[in-house]
């Protein structure tokens, strides 16, 4: 029932603090991909995959003091509170789930914007491209981000090996 919730919590709570609307969508995207649990479902838009059903979720954990939003006039910035540490830790005994925390850590290294091509590109694989396939598309669909496509490709990869 809280499945969702304890993953959140323990990705913020491994991640401390996570820049972006659009970073936390790829960051969840990325690790569902390498195999984490969540039941987040994706579909294509303008930034790469989103999930609204995450957003709804995070939204939720604001409005009951388990997440801060902070906003500014860079965008939005999240991080746990102690009332979801509380929370997570409750559910510790019920659930047993791992992120693997090297791969929140090298993900939240990352600009949203390479995030947003690795994403992509991992959202055509997922969709039955093959590599050359997704490498074509993501250029067709993110050319203000052609420059950083090689890398977001071995990124992806790497990714798949943590």
């Amino acid at each position: 029932m809280f499945d969702s919730a304890y993953l959140l919590l323990k990705l913020f709570n491994q991640a401390d603090l996570i820049h972006g609307r659009k970073k936390l969508q790829k960051m969840v995207h990325l690790l569902s991909i390498a195999g984490s649990n969540f039941p987040f479902k994706y579909q294509y838009h303008h930034y790469g995959p989103y999930s609204a059903e995450l957003q709804q979720e995070i939204d939720f954990m604001v409005s009951y003091g388990m997440l801060d939003e902070i906003r500014s006039s860079y965008g939005y910035t999240y991080q746990i509170t102690d009332r979801g540490k509380e929370f997570m830790n409750q559910l510790n005994c019920q659930y047993k789930e791992n992120i693997n925390q090297d791969l929140v850590a090298s993900l939240n290294l990352q600009s949203s914007q390479f995030l947003e091509m690795v994403s992509t590109y991992a959202f055509l694989l997922d969709s039955n491209y093959d590599s050359e396939g997704a490498k074509k598309k993501a250029l067709e669909l993110k050319p203000h981000l052609a420059g950083c496509i090689d890398e977001a490709m071995k990124y992806y990869h790497q990714m798949m090996n943590f």
